[in-house]
């Protein structure tokens, strides 16, 4: 019973967060934009932030549930705890999805995977149980990082930082006919007269 509590739990935690992605595209905010790819050094710069994220919001519940001393109260610490979870999932859904368009694949993995460290950390089971699952996620983590990207464009973009061809000026000049050259050279020599 414990452990189907923790899943219904997860799935409102993402469910939130999902809404809260909803809402974050209609106005237009391009974070919670899931087109794109992420090189390997702008994921691991964004998972380990996005890890310091969670486990600051794991610090502050353990520091509120020092000063719980009633039910509502505890209620309340955990809505919050929930709450700031769910703000999470939708940066977790974005930072993976894009790594994974960047390998080639679509981004329901990375979807999938955001649910699975939603659950690992909503559960709480014995303290050397969840070094062993904190670990599975920073190995997972390392394995998203190691895969290398495709180096070419494929259906989810153009890979990160590659250089855009930016037409030149003379590139945009149309090809000039030979009588075209001889007008502008007898122009040139009557603005050297002058």
């Amino acid at each position: 019973m414990d452990l189907l509590y923790v899943v219904l739990r997860t799935l409102l935690i993402c469910a939130i967060g999902l809404l809260i992605a909803f809402q974050g595209r209609r106005m237009g905010l391009s974070i919670f934009n899931l087109t794109g790819r992420l090189n390997r050094l702008q994921f691991i710069i964004c998972f380990i932030a996005l890890m310091i994220l969670f486990h600051i919001v794991h610090y502050i519940d353990d520091l509120f549930l020092d000063f719980v001393v009633s039910l509502p109260a505890y209620w309340f610490t955990r809505v919050i705890i929930w709450i700031l979870l769910a703000a999470l999932f939708p940066l977790s859904c974005i930072l993976f999805g894009r790594r994974i368009h960047d390998i080639g694949f679509n981004a329901w993995a990375g979807i999938l995977w955001s649910v699975i460290m939603i659950f690992i950390n909503t559960y709480s089971a014995v303290s050397p149980f969840n070094y062993l699952l904190e670990l599975f996620i920073w190995l997972i983590g390392f394995l998203f990082w190691v895969l290398p990207g495709q180096p070419e464009p494929n259906q989810y973009g153009n890979p990160p930082f590659m250089p855009v061809n930016r037409p030149t000026y003379e590139s945009m000049q149309q090809p000039k006919t030979e009588t075209e050259r001889e007008i502008r050279k007898a122009v040139r020599k009557r603005r050297k007269k002058r």
